[in-house]
């Protein structure tokens, strides 16, 4: 079975590895941000959910190390045919940066490179390498797809807050919905999660709320496979057997108080019902008094460090 290299957001490493031996896979090597798995041939037709990206491994050698000496010693086996551009990212400190090191494999490879280095951007019609070192080896792959795993096709709009979609799959898939539940997403925005959860669970059915229209109108466009709707996160229905959510964390958006919607939540929850949310980490450490934490994953997103907590109501 070939060699794939995943690449995932900092905290779903795990998930991931889950979701991918799920599919029957092996995963062989987990690291921040990356699986290296031995994948069947299903694979390409059924990528997993919860990958930023997946490239086809080509070539591995040593890390090189620090130095730029020990970088330009690196030679491959593997080579690009056609144009071509290449992304590199390592752990560590080095005495080079990311752009010798795309450079550097980008002449050893070959073919015709596109370096990124000034700012220039490749042209559309190319293939895409991708370069991680990562303490111990020096990974060589290639994108088999046209553009990047978390590029949704179903995305066709967005608005401010969307969440990033893999992140979305992670949550979908803690919150294990079955058949016939009722699924609630409070702050619906343009609907990834409603999106990637009937994804997961089609026979599901899936409900949001949106106090934007544009946020609504943007759901709507993104999939006719879920109901969105104009209201109040505190004024909801039920029974619901799971409410998946990412309410607003005060950064781009905000709503103030979160505590009249937990109440709200609480209410429409059916008796086995979960919760399954994005939040700040403040946020989450107010829930503790009020709910049961069943699971807890810290997450590293543009720059920020919330966390996904799966919650049921403490009975009083």
């Amino acid at each position: 079975m070939p060699l794939v290299l995943v690449r995932t957001v900092s905290g779903l490493e795990g998930l991931a590895a889950e979701e991918i031996a799920a599919g029957g896979h092996r995963v062989v090597d987990v690291s921040k941000r990356q699986l290296i798995i031995e994948a069947s041939d299903e694979l390409l037709g059924r990528p997993p959910r919860l990958a930023d990206d997946v490239f086809l491994v080509r070539d591995a050698v040593p890390d090189p190390g620090r130095t730029k000496d020990g970088l330009r010693s690196v030679s491959l086996t593997a080579q690009a045919l056609g144009p071509f551009a290449v992304s590199a990212s390592f752990v560590g400190e080095r005495n080079f940066n990311r752009y010798d090191v795309e450079d550097h494999v980008g002449a050893v490879l070959g073919g015709e490179y596109h370096s990124r280095r000034d700012g220039a951007r490749p042209p559309a019609q190319r293939s895409e390498w991708r370069v991680v070192l990562d303490g111990k080896t020096m990974w060589i792959g290639v994108r088999p797809y046209d553009v990047p795993l978390h590029r949704r096709a179903w995305r066709q709009r967005t608005v401010v807050g969307s969440l990033h979609p893999p992140v979305a799959a992670a949550m979908a898939r803690l919150a294990r919905i079955e058949p016939g539940m009722r699924v609630l997403d409070p702050f619906c925005g343009a609907g990834t999660l409603l999106v990637e959860a009937h994804a997961l669970e089609p026979a599901a059915s899936y409900r949001g709320i949106d106090r934007r229209a544009e946020a609504v109108a943007a759901a709507r466009a993104n999939s006719a496979a879920v109901q969105v709707q104009l209201g109040d996160a505190a004024r909801v229905s039920g029974p619901v057997h799971r409410i998946v959510t990412n309410p607003p964390w005060g950064v781009r958006l905000a709503v103030g108080d979160l505590t009249p919607y937990w109440r709200a939540w609480r209410r429409v929850l059916a008796p086995d019902g979960v919760v399954v949310a994005l939040l700040s980490q403040e946020q989450a450490a107010l829930l503790e008094t009020s709910w049961t934490v069943q699971a807890a994953y810290d997450l590293s997103v543009a720059g920020r460090h919330p966390r996904i907590v799966v919650l049921t109501p403490q009975r009083i």
